[in-house]
């Protein structure tokens, strides 16, 4: 009987892995043969390169290259600094990109700066820093990040925790 059982769960499994492989091998020879063709190189090709910002990092510290240093924060402490690193993708050199700073539908703070040459990967880091003043008090911020004045990206943080 239990000899039975046994070869029951095999016949089981090895049909279920039947099926899945032919799904699995229809579509990779389908990738396959679209790659072959060159069509899905021709696609990528055709794709606009449109400049936008991939990501808003805020931080305590930035490096040399305008990358956050010391891990992502949402949380700032009274007389902190708050900065951005801002992450585009294919930027021209040059190109604004500016932040303001807004609690409850008030601009707090604004800054901007210019986009310089793109890392071997095609992105650029633009760093960001403000500095708080009298009239931050404790609370949710967001900040708002700019490319060429249109609207990319924001993110929260809290303040005077």
């Amino acid at each position: 009987m239990r000899h039975a059982t046994i070869s029951l769960l095999a016949v089981i499994a090895l049909t279920a892995c039947g099926r899945k492989g032919a799904r699995s091998a229809d579509f990779d020879s389908a990738t396959a043969a679209a790659l072959g063709s060159g069509a899905a190189a021709a696609q990528m090709a055709n794709v606009p390169k449109v400049a936008h910002v991939a990501s808003v990092n805020l931080g305590h510290q930035l490096d040399r290259n305008n990358m956050l240093f010391g891990g992502n924060q949402d949380q700032f402490k009274t007389g902190d600094s708050v900065l951005v690193s801002v992450k585009s993708m294919y930027m021209t050199e040059g190109a604004d990109i500016s932040a303001r700073i807004r609690q409850k539908n008030v601009t707090m703070d604004s800054t901007g700066a210019k986009a310089g040459k793109a890392d071997s990967a095609g992105f650029t880091f633009v760093g960001l820093r403000f500095a708080p003043t009298a009239k931050w008090t404790k609370g949710s911020y967001l900040v708002e990040v700019f490319l060429d004045g249109k609207f990319q990206m924001g993110t929260e943080f809290r303040y005077g925790q």
